[in-house]
C-alpha cells in the first residue's frame, strides 16, 4: 500500500518491502506485513512521507534476511539503506539496521527515524548549524514569561506588525502580530525544535519586518516547542486536578521532537488522551509514562488549542482532525495490526 503522510509537510521517501523469496518458514512474509502495517497505523506521524515502490526507485529497501548477499550488497552500491527483518534471533540478531520478529512498533520507528537522520544529514548538519551565539535566560528568569508573551501576542491578534526578539548580538527571531508566523535563520529553527536554547529571557518588542531571506514558519511550531521545553512542571494556567480533553490531535509530521524516545513518548500519550479524558495523574499511569513527561505535552497541547479542561470525562464529540492518529491507542492499534495481517481478532 502507499503510505502518505497525512501532514503533508515532510519530504517524500520511497521504501521498497520486498516479499521474501527464499525464505522457508511462514514467519517472514508476516514480518514483511508488520512492518507495512506499522507504517499503515503511524501514517501522518513520520518525519517523512513514505510511499512505496519497487527496489529500483527506492530510498530505503526492507528485506527478510534471507536475501542473497549479494542482492543486499547490490543495493547498498546503488545508495539505497537496507533494513534487515530476521526471524531467526539467534543467526541474525538485533542490530541498528536489523529488526527481530515479532518488531515492536516503537523498535519500527525508532530505526526509520535514524535513516531519515542519516539521509539528511541531521545529525552532521545540526551541529554545524548550532547557533553561534546562545540565549542564556538570566539566573531565576521566569520560564513562562515567553510563552505567556506569546499568549498575549495571539489575544491582541494583529497581523500587520511583527515583534522581535533580540538576542545577545542582535535580532534573533520575529513573530507576527497575532503569534501565526515566525522567522528566523536555520541554526535558531534547529535549536528551538531541539530545545537547546533558553526563550525564557526573550522579551518581544516592537521592531520591523524580517529579512526576506527567511522565510516565514508556522507560528503553531513555535508555541509547541516553546511550550513543550519551558518546564516540566504543569502551566500555571492549568489546573493540576483538572481532567483533560483532547480536542484534535497534533500535527506530528510538522512538530516532531529530533528524538525518537521522546516522539513515541509523545505519540503514547496523545494516543491514552485521545481514548478518553484523564487528569494528568491517571493519563501518566494510562501511558506508561512520568508526570513530567505528560505534563510537557499537556502543556503544549493546551497552549496550541489541541486540547481543554473539562470537570467530567463526559464531553462533547471531538473535532474532526487533517491528521490521522493511530486510532483508539495502543490497544485499537495491535487489534488493528491483527486485522491487517489477517489474523483474527483478539477476544
Amino acid at each position: 500500500m502507499g503510505v502518505v503522510n497525512a501532514a503533508g509537510t515532510g519530504p517524500e521517501r520511497r521504501i521498497a518491502l520486498i516479499q521474501p523469496r527464499f525464505a522457508t518458514d511462514e514467519q517472514a512474509g508476516h514480518a514483511v506485513q508488520l512492518f507495512d502495517s506499522v507504517l499503515w497505523v503511524f501514517k501522518g506521524t513520520t518525519r517523512s512521507i513514505w510511499v512505496t515502490s519497487d527496489a529500483d526507485a527506492a530510498h530505503v529497501v526492507i528485506a527478510h534476511h534471507s536475501e542473497p548477499p549479494a542482492q543486499l550488497d547490490a543495493w547498498r552500491e546503488a545508495g539505497k539503506f537496507i533494513i534487515t527483518l530476521s526471524t531467526d534471533g539467534q543467526k541474525h540478531p538485533a542490530g541498528p539496521r536489523t529488526l527481530v520478529y515479532p518488531v515492536p512498533a516503537v523498535q519500527v520507528l525508532s530505526v526509520l527515524e535514524r535513516v531519515e537522520a542519516e539521509m539528511e544529514g541531521w545529525e552532521d548538519s545540526s551541529a554545524q548549524a548550532a547557533p553561534t551565539v546562545a540565549n542564556t535566560a538570566p539566573p531565576g528568569a521566569d520560564p513562562w514569561s515567553f510563552v505567556e508573551a506569546l499568549r498575549t501576542l495571539r489575544a491582541v491578534n494583529n497581523p500587520s506588525i511583527w515583534v522581535v526578539c533580540q538576542g545577545t548580538t542582535g535580532p534573533l527571531l520575529w513573530i507576527r502580530g497575532d503569534g501565526a508566523q515566525y522567522c528566523c535563520d536555520n541554526a535558531t529553527a534547529q535549536s528551538i525544535h531541539a530545545g537547546t536554547m533558553s526563550l525564557s529571557g526573550l522579551t518581544p518588542q516592537k521592531g520591523s519586518d524580517p529579512p526576506r531571506e527567511f522565510a516565514p514558519r508556522p507560528g503553531v511550531e513555535l508555541f509547541w516547542f516553546a511550550t513543550y521545553y519551558a518546564s516540566a512542571a504543569l502551566a500555571p494556567w492549568l489546573n493540576q486536578k483538572a481532567i483533560f480533553r483532547l480536542i484534535r490531535w497534533p500535527d506530528f509530521g510538522r512538530l516532531r521532537p529530533s528524538d525518537a524516545t521522546a516522539l513515541t513518548t509523545q505519540i503514547r500519550i496523545v494516543a491514552a488522551l485521545n481514548a478518553g479524558s484523564a487528569s494528568i495523574s491517571a493519563l501518566s499511569v494510562l501511558a506508561q509514562a512520568t508526570v513530567e513527561q505528560t505534563a510537557r505535552i499537556v502543556n503544549a497541547l493546551a497552549v496550541c488549542g489541541l486540547t481543554e479542561m473539562v470537570q467530567t470525562a463526559a464531553s462533547r464529540p471531538r473535532q474532526e482532525s487533517s491528521v490521522s492518529p493511530p486510532a483508539g491507542g495502543f490497544k485499537q492499534f495491535l487489534r488493528n495490526l491483527r486485522k491487517h495481517l489477517g489474523m483474527g481478532t483478539l477476544a
